[in-house]
C-alpha cells in the first residue's frame, strides 16, 4: 500500500522535471563598450525564412533598427554596430517542433562575441510556439547586454 502514494510522488517529480526547458544567456566580453543601435543578420543555409521572420520581429521589437543581411560568414562591418546569427534544431514527434535555439550577436567592428542566448526544451517537450521562443530570448540577450553597457 505505501508503495502506490511513492510512485504517484516519483512520476509527478519526473514529469515536472522532463517538461522544463533551459534558457541561458551569457555575456561573453565582460565589458562590452558600445550600445547597439543597428544590427544585421548572417543568414544560414539552413535558417528558414519564418525563423528570420521571427528573428526579425524580436530585434525590431527590441528598438534595433536592421539592416540588409550580410554575407554568411562575415563578422565585421562597418554599416551595423552588430551581427547576428542563429541556429535552429527541429525534431519530429506528431509534427515538427522546435527543440533548441542558440543566437549569437557579435562586435561588428572587432568580429568579436558579445553574448550567446541559448534556449533548450526538455525530452518530454511541448510544442512551444517558436516565435515566443524567438523572442524571449533575444529581450533576455538584449536586457543583459543593455545593463553591461549602461554605464559606458
Amino acid at each position: 500500500m505505501r508503495l502506490l502514494p511513492s510512485s504517484f510522488i516519483a512520476l509527478t517529480f519526473a514529469l515536472l522535471v522532463g517538461c522544463s526547458t533551459t534558457q541561458e544567456v551569457v555575456l561573453a566580453k565582460a565589458n562590452p563598450t558600445k550600445r547597439v543601435q543597428t544590427i544585421a543578420q548572417i543568414p544560414d543555409a539552413d535558417n528558414s525564412p519564418q525563423m528570420n521572420a521571427n528573428l526579425e520581429a524580436a530585434l525590431q521589437k527590441e528598438g534595433l533598427s536592421l539592416k540588409a543581411p550580410l554575407p554568411a560568414g562575415t563578422r565585421k562591418s562597418n554599416e551595423v554596430d552588430a551581427i547576428v546569427s542563429y541556429v535552429d534544431v527541429w525534431r519530429w514527434d506528431l509534427v515538427m517542433y522546435l527543440k533548441g535555439l542558440t543566437v549569437r550577436l557579435y562586435d561588428a567592428e572587432t568580429g568579436d562575441l558579445l553574448i550567446t542566448g541559448q534556449w533548450n526544451d526538455s525530452t518530454l517537450h511541448a510544442f512551444r510556439d517558436a516565435k515566443g521562443v524567438m523572442q524571449g530570448v533575444v529581450s533576455d540577450m538584449m536586457a543583459k547586454l543593455r545593463a553591461a553597457t549602461k554605464d559606458k
